[in-house]
């Protein structure tokens, strides 16, 4: 089926492209494209789209089926040849009634992930379905009512409805218990309440309607890793002004239909204020017959405006990709420990705080207080001559309750003088030791450079150079040394096992030996040194991908490897792309990473920029702007043994040609 697809939230500005679900639009690459593009308008290339191609294509894209349980509106099934009970009519409240914004559902558990409309007949007018981005909701809501969204987010929201025994088509809300709630009689309804929705509670009224009041469920989520992807986005995620503006009718009073996760009544003022928001920005798009959009629910809300004539609008909900990894791709699928795919980003943050060069007199409490700002990935090294401190600042979080030894995931590094087997357990027993830690979360190959064994009792950190301060390499099989790296896995000492500075060949044959699958790539990534390639080659592999120096020159400046007129945060089209999103040039760097799926490694030492690194989930950056910042490429290292190693050492070393 050769269609045209159009990212409908970026209106005027949108492009459309040609995608085929033969080929290009495989079940990987569509939840691509709604992570990247959260909603897509979707019109057939060759001729107009009837609901048995809409069936079609909705069940070819994989989902996990999605039962309509919860909803308030009125539905009727309509009947497709590619499945039963999967396209139903969109809500068929009454046409001089609007529908306010709404993600689908948000008032259950577990809402569903994607919601598709087709349209059959459009109205003779109006009839539009509007949409908008969540997380620019919440973006709005959280600088201008931040006390409103601390309650959401520590509360939840309750949705207070009463419910008829028979489905009431003069209503917008007027779909019966039993058909919101798949049940056949009271006790019933009372028993998956108090099986299903603990904390839901339910009262019988006289003409056989029931008043349901939710439990609490969260009403401001970060959508975090989907399938493979990185999405890392903030979102009003929640049915509120729905509720607040829609729920309206003989049995309910809208202004009755809200409450926090404690009882408390939301504050009206507020609730007009965002609805406001929401009427401004919305992107709003006519329908034409045979169209389908694309939601993924998790972003973007919908609603539906009131219309003339005739409208027939058919919907289909579904869950979460059928497969939760996909298979890799490209001849990497090789080693061991298939199941040992994408590790699961946990913490679920992929947000970095690295050490290197942090100085040993102020480096305690600055991991300190970045435990304290939220950061629960730390980055340490052996080589970075500051571990024992790092590990004071951890024991001392942890004494203090600011977290549990588990929150946290900490990294470190085999350096260049331990390659050898048997050399590898000594210097993972220095880092437990410094650290004060009985287990190390990500150990990495800090470089694919092997160099002379330096005594730990004689040196440490053994930096780059021997006892006579020259930097001496060696013979040695790196496949030797991740079989050590193995030994310490088995024991349990090391949790995951990785390498840094990695190029793809040297990865190839890893993972052609490997019995434990390596779980990261290390490397220098950020707009001038993209890597696209071996990005794309770890990924392909199963590997998460942390971005070091995602800032680029700014570290390396002071050490005589960069200039000013390398700087990043100075560059026209980063300040650009700033200034429109009123973000930082280093917020705008590190959202970039974040939407490549990587995890980028920032590093300070105020906590104001702790804080400000950490402001990165309540915007994101369009495929335009992600393009933009992608052209700055031009393959510059700025961490390059094979420019350093020479003029400093005397040593030829050069490990990416």
């Amino acid at each position: 089926m050769k269609l045209s697809a159009t990212p409908i939230l970026l209106g005027n500005e949108a492009n459309a492209f040609d995608v085929d679900t033969d080929t290009s639009i495989s079940p990987q690459n569509f939840v691509n494209l709604l992570d990247q593009h959260k909603a897509l308008l979707l019109q057939g290339s060759e001729a107009v789209l009837t609901v048995q191609d809409f069936g079609k294509l909705v069940v070819g894209f994989q989902l996990t089926p999605y039962p309509y349980i919860g909803g308030a509106a009125p539905r009727r099934i309509i009947p497709v040849d590619a499945g039963k009970d999967i396209v139903f009519t969109a809500n068929e409240s009454p046409p001089d009634q609007p529908i306010p914004f709404h993600h689908e559902l948000a008032q259950t558990p577990s809402p569903p992930e994607y919601v598709f409309f087709y349209c059959d007949h459009p109205a003779q007018e109006g009839g539009q379905t509007p949409l908008i981005d969540s997380t620019l909701v919440y973006r709005f809501a959280q600088e201008n009512h931040p006390d409103f969204i601390s309650k959401l987010r520590v509360h939840g929201a309750r949705y207070i409805r009463t419910l008829p025994a028979e489905d009431d088509s003069t209503s917008p809300i007027g779909r019966s218990y039993q058909k919101a709630y798949n049940v056949d009689s009271h006790e019933q309804l009372e028993s998956k309440l108090a099986t299903e929705m603990v904390g839901a509670s339910c009262a019988w009224l006289p003409d056989g309607s029931v008043r349901i009041t939710t439990q609490a469920v969260p009403a401001i989520r970060l959508v975090g890793s989907h399938a493979t992807n990185h999405v890392f986005q903030e979102t009003f995620s929640n049915s509120i002004i729905a509720a607040y503006l829609g729920w309206q009718d003989v049995r309910n009073d809208r202004h009755d239909a809200l409450r926090f996760g404690n009882m408390e009544k939301m504050d009206e003022n507020v609730l007009e204020s965002i609805a406001g928001f929401m009427e401004r920005e919305r992107i709003m798009y006519s329908w034409k017959k045979g169209d389908i959009i694309a939601i993924n629910n998790m972003l973007v809300m919908h609603s539906r405006n009131p219309f003339v004539g005739e409208r027939r609008v058919y919907a289909s909900i579904w869950g979460p990709p059928a497969s939760k990894t996909f298979p890799p791709k490209n001849g990497v699928a090789i080693g061991a420990r298939p199941d040992a795919f994408f590790l699961p980003l946990e913490p679920a943050d992929p947000l970095v705080f690295g050490f290197w060069k942090v100085s040993k007199e102020t480096v305690a409490e600055v991991c300190y207080q970045a435990i304290a700002a939220g950061y629960r990935r730390l980055d340490c090294a052996c080589d970075y001559g500051n571990e024992k401190e790092v590990g004071e600042g951890i024991a001392r979080a942890i004494k203090d309750g600011l977290c549990a030894r588990d929150d946290l995931f900490v990294t470190s590094k085999l350096w260049n003088t331990y390659h050898k087997p048997e050399h590898v357990p000594l210097a993972v027993s220095r880092t437990l030791e410094d650290l004060q830690l009985e287990y190390i979360d990500e150990y990495l190959i800090h470089f694919p450079i092997s160099t002379e064994y330096v005594p730990i009792e004689t040196k440490y950190p053994p930096e780059w150079t021997n006892t006579e301060g020259k930097m001496v390499i060696v013979a040695n099989d790196m496949c030797a040394t991740w079989k050590a790296l193995e030994e310490l896995y088995e024991k349990g000492l090391l949790k995951t096992i990785g390498v840094c500075n990695f190029s793809t060949q040297l990865l190839r044959q890893i993972l052609s030996i490997c019995r434990i699958r390596p779980s990261t790539l290390q490397i220098e990534l950020h707009p001038h040194n993209s890597q696209e390639k071996l990005v794309r080659f770890a990924r392909d592999a199963g590997m998460h991908v942390t971005a070091f120096s995602v800032f680029g020159a700014s570290s390396y400046i002071e050490l005589d490897m960069a200039t000013q007129t390398d700087l990043l945060m100075q560059d026209k089209t980063i300040c650009e792309i700033a200034q429109k999103k009123s973000k930082s040039p280093a917020q705008v760097l590190l959202r970039w990473a974040i939407q490549r799926n990587t995890n980028p490694l920032c590093k300070t030492s105020t906590t104001e920029r702790m804080a400000e690194n950490r402001n990165v989930f309540d915007f994101y950056l369009t495929g335009e702007e992600m393009r933009r910042i992608n052209a700055l490429n031009k393959n510059r290292r700025y961490n390059d043994p094979g420019a350093f190693c020479e003029p400093g050492m005397g040593t030829f070393c050069p490990i990416y040609e």
